[in-house]
């Protein structure tokens, strides 16, 4: 049951989103040629249902991101669950997921990503703060930690919890950095989307960061207000991958979960669908696979 919801969603982002609209549940991808993701597997080497494979990034060891139990739900977001997520946290190896691009990466527009997050551990965090995901501008797997990120997801430590931030790029540009005053605990579910946009001069580009936006916003053409907004930082020449972070003794412990990435707001909220949308939605695959069936009997 859900294999086929996560068919159904994807089937539904085919017919509805851009160019690139790709979705990580962190769920069983074995019946889509995938692998299991397994609770306690690392998450580098994981394959999703849509192809797209976890890379090493950064020198082997560690801690490393692996497959959590349980869901992270966002009340009105659209999710195939899967009763995982993906763990981070510490100083160790981190993992990468290329994007739907070719190496080139996206150069202009804007790229958006989001997810749904819980810290677990906040006893390494310190009042400075650090990033633990991003946009990158490289694919594939490498050796030593990406450094080239932007739209960071910041944290640091606040009074009986901790706060978050946006850094557009590069982390020595302190001018670039914003917190936001909320202070969350280890009891919240927060989702995230993030954004960067292409300039068309050197030393334009924005990042912004919305943290848990109206479910009325949800699949909504434009991106509403009231986000972070970050700039003045080292823009990127490309935006190709995105990484999940073990890089620092001061990274927080916690889980993400439905990680998205498309090029407008609606691609990465999309909505829970109505009735009709889900039938729609199951009848296009019901054709997808009887075509498929003719296919192979002739």
């Amino acid at each position: 049951m859900k294999q086929l919801l996560l068919l159904i969603s994807l089937s539904l982002f085919s017919l509805s989103a851009s160019a690139l609209s790709d979705y990580e549940p962190f769920a069983d991808s074995t019946g889509s040629g995938g692998t299991s993701y397994l609770t306690g597997a690392n998450l580098i080497g994981q394959v999703n249902a849509t192809a797209h494979p976890w890379f090493q990034a950064g020198p082997a060891g560690n801690p490393q991101p692996t497959i959590a139990a349980g869901d992270l739900t966002v009340p009105g977001l659209f999710s195939t669950g899967g009763g995982q997520s993906a763990a981070f946290g510490g100083n160790g190896q981190s993992a990468r997921i290329n994007l739907s691009v070719g190496s080139g990466g996206f150069t202009t527009g804007s790229v958006y990503f989001s997810f749904a997050m819980k810290l677990t551990d906040l006893s390494a965090l310190t009042t400075n703060g650090t990033f633990w995901a991003g946009f990158n501008n490289s694919q594939g797997t490498q050796t030593t930690t990406p450094g080239t990120v932007v739209t960071r997801v910041m944290t640091r430590s606040a009074t009986n919890g901790f706060n978050l931030g946006l850094q557009e790029g590069s982390q020595t540009v302190l001018g670039s950095l914003v917190w936001d005053s909320n202070v969350y605990t280890t009891s919240d579910t927060i989702f995230l989307v993030g954004s960067y946009t292409f300039g068309p001069g050197t030393g334009d580009d924005v990042s912004q960061l919305w943290i848990n936006p109206n479910v009325s916003t949800f699949g909504a053409a434009s991106a509403p207000g009231g986000a972070l907004i970050s700039n003045g930082g080292t823009d990127i020449a490309r935006v190709a991958s995105f990484v999940l972070y073990d890089r620092a003794a001061n990274e927080p412990s916690g889980a993400v979960d439905d990680l998205r990435f498309g090029l407008t707001w609606a691609d990465v909220t999309p909505p829970v669908p109505e009735p009709f949308s889900i039938a729609f939605g199951a009848i296009g695959l019901a054709v997808f696979t009887g075509r498929r069936f003719l296919r192979k009997s002739c």
